[in-house]
């Protein structure tokens, strides 16, 4: 996707909970990437979407809607 918009997302979660939470961020249709990470975010999650509003909207009504998921932190990609 060339003119595509780039986001990661921390999450900050239960230990416990990782695994479980990674297979269901993977289902996400925009999802890239997901990795496992040490301290108090837990998962990085990397998203590829046609556009800002869409990243957005997968945040507020897809990730932060899991059971588990206690914060994220959005990180918005730009290119120079």
């Amino acid at each position: 996707m060339r003119n595509s918009s780039v986001g990661y997302v921390l999450v900050m979660c239960n230990p416990e909970s990782v695994e479980n939470i990674i297979d269901e961020i993977n289902t996400i249709d925009i999802v890239s990437e997901t990795v496992q990470v040490d301290g108090a975010w837990k998962i990085v999650v990397k998203l590829v979407a046609k556009d800002l509003d869409q990243i957005r909207e997968t945040i507020r009504w897809k990730l932060r809607k899991m059971i588990g998921i206690e914060s994220t932190l959005t990180l918005i990609e730009y290119m120079a």
